[in-house]
């Protein structure tokens, strides 16, 4: 089947959302907040503040209010997805691919000076994780400081261009220097790459000479931002057009592509229209869907999404489909109708770890390949490495799925305070950034007016200086006044807004 992709960005001042649309319907969803920026991939100079010998890890102090937590022999501590990791065929993991590279580290003490890389952000109570194995992603490889190695992206199955990718650049790499070639070289230029090559070479000889002069607990190196990451690693010959609604964004994208790819600029399309380009392209509707557990498929069928702390629970139901022949026929069809739908949510969601799919009962063996087999061709189309084993005779399909960053709902939502965290609210961020779009949506019809929002003290008191801020700056850009009123009876996870007439 043939997929035909488009990219659209929401931004403002204060959130930056894109999503990744195929034949029309969202399967990524990318979330950056002003006030909640992500850390992994930011380099820091750390110090050593505690070492735990039996668990052979550290804490490391890098600025933050929370220690990072290192694994001294970093088992899993290498950010980079499975796609920029060449395995082999008897390993599933990038921490395996990771232990058998010549990458010694020496031991660290308590007090010691040490650069880290954040490869998991702050959760809870709980600090950024970080690792000593250094990576920086360039348009076509990854480059990691002190590894002698040349990998390929497991993506790239041509053995003829596999050669010659690895070829190019171990002739380029120097020692000491280790590359994972992406996805994206496929078919590139020669010097192209030795360019990709040269650029990530400066940016590293950037990084150590501002860590020699920067005292610790600093940060040296900062990733890019969410937009250049999507320009870098997702506008692809295979998206069609890239959406983008307010005016500074799409000049922003416009130069980007000019200078890596001129032949697409025409897909780069500014967005004009009155209605919210979430709201016009469907995305705003997707985004509350997703965060219910019940989906409804075409046919009557219908999963129930589950995530807890241990895994993630994908439940198959029949529904109101009542099929055409027999039970057996109808249960075949609706999990195979399933399959496309499950694999979408688990992108959309940003569903990651251990995931158990509970599919309706087959008794024919050849269904249950049919099944399987539907169900590993769309895992090969997430970007994010996913691996299933064999279906069993109840149904049960367990997977795995490479965990980049919180899902969706932990990132709209927070543990309620009152069940001790068995529901969950919507964050006062979520909250504020709705009546935000709101608001911008309104535009000039606000002009004179007094904008009374109603929020509870408590929801206010934890909204971000920025959230705030931003609020009243909008307001100001659209001649409205903006008053805050705080109501103890108001509900917490709530923000009402009236608009009210100038005197």
């Amino acid at each position: 089947m043939e997929f035909r992709r488009s990219l659209v960005v929401n931004a403002t001042p204060l959130e930056t959302r894109i999503a990744l649309l195929e034949n029309g319907q969202v399967c990524e969803l990318f979330i950056e907040r002003t006030a909640q920026q992500s850390q992994v991939g930011n380099v820091y100079k750390g110090r050593v503040a505690k070492l735990l010998q039996g668990m052979q890890s550290a804490f490391v102090a890098i600025g933050g209010s929370k220690d990072g937590f290192l694994y001294l022999d970093e088992p899993e501590g290498h950010r980079l997805s499975a796609e920029e990791v060449e395995l082999e065929e008897d390993t599933d993991t990038v921490a395996i691919e990771f232990s058998a590279l010549p990458a010694t580290l020496p031991p660290v003490k308590e007090g010691e000076e040490v650069l880290v890389q954040v490869v998991k952000d702050p959760i809870g109570t709980k600090g950024p994780r970080l690792s000593r194995h250094l990576s920086f992603p360039g348009r076509f490889l990854v480059f990691m400081p002190g590894i002698d190695h040349v990998g390929i992206s497991r993506k790239i199955t041509d053995l003829e261009e596999r050669e010659r990718l690895r070829a190019l650049v171990r002739s380029h790499a120097q020692p000491g220097e280790g590359f994972i070639v992406r996805t994206a070289a496929i078919g590139e230029r020669d010097e192209d790459l030795i360019s990709d090559v040269a650029f990530l070479r400066d940016l590293w000889a950037q990084v150590q000479a501002s860590a020699r002069t920067l005292p610790t607990h600093s940060l040296v190196w900062k990733d890019i931002p969410l937009l250049q990451k999507v320009l870098r690693d997702l506008f692809r010959e295979e998206v069609a057009s890239f959406w983008v609604d307010q005016e500074d964004t799409h000049r922003e994208v416009v130069e980007a592509v000019q200078k890596l790819h001129p032949e697409w600029i025409q897909r780069v399309k500014h967005f004009t229209s009155d209605i919210p380009i979430f709201e016009a392209f469907g995305i705003e509707q997707e985004i509350e869907a997703a965060r219910q557990p019940k989906v409804f498929l075409k046919k009557g069928g219908s999963l129930v999404i589950n995530q807890t702390e241990a895994l993630v629970s994908v439940d198959v139901n029949t529904g109101k489909f009542v099929g055409k022949k027999d039970l057996e026929e109808t249960v075949y069809l609706t999990n195979l109708e399933a399959i496309p739908e499950v694999v979408r949510q688990l992108r959309l969601r940003n569903l990651g770890g251990i995931i158990v799919i509970d599919f309706i009962d087959m008794g024919v063996p050849e269904h249950r390949e049919a099944v399987m087999s539907r169900l590993q061709e769309e895992l090969g189309r997430d970007r994010n490495h996913a691996r299933a084993i064999t279906i069993s005779e109840f149904g049960l399909v367990e997977m795995t799925r490479k965990r980049t960053g919180p899902s969706l709902d932990r990132q709209l939502t927070e543990p309620c305070p009152h069940c001790q965290g068995v529901g969950r609210l919507v964050t006062p961020e979520t909250i504020v950034l709705k009546a935000y779009r709101e608001m911008a949506r309104l535009g000039e019809r606000l002009r004179g007016a007094t904008l009374r929002l109603t929020i509870h003290p408590e929801l206010r008191a934890s909204l971000q200086p920025e959230m705030r801020e931003g609020m009243v700056q909008l307001a100001r850009v659209l001649g409205a006044h903006v008053l805050w009123v705080e109501k103890s009876d108001t509900p917490r996870n709530t923000l009402a807004m009236d608009i009210l007439a100038p005197k």
